[in-house]
């Protein structure tokens, strides 16, 4: 399995955070089509067929991990650089 993390730190509160990660979900679900949860207040989890992930959040850091099944992996490079161009969008 392919691995792909995003870490950053921020200065939001996490009610505007979770509202970012909201959007920053939406862009990449249409992308890869993932269906997403909240589990907690500072964990989201997503997933489809041969790919699952979570953001995990506290008050400075926001965290992306993104696994790739075998089918996905020779689409790291690109994947990594469409979810990375959107989390910076969002967050900075």
């Amino acid at each position: 399995m392919s691995v792909i993390s995003i870490q950053r730190t921020h200065q939001f509160s996490l009610e505007e955070l979770r509202e970012k990660i909201d959007k920053i979900i939406n862009e990449i679900s249409k992308k890869l089509e993932l269906f997403s949860e909240w589990e907690s207040d500072k964990i989201l989890l997503f997933r489809r067929k041969g790919v699952n992930g979570c953001i995990e959040i506290d008050n400075n850091n926001f965290e992306l991990t993104l696994r790739l099944g075998m089918m996905y992996r020779m689409l790291k490079g690109s994947i990594e650089n469409e979810v990375t161009e959107v989390v910076n969008g969002y967050i900075k």
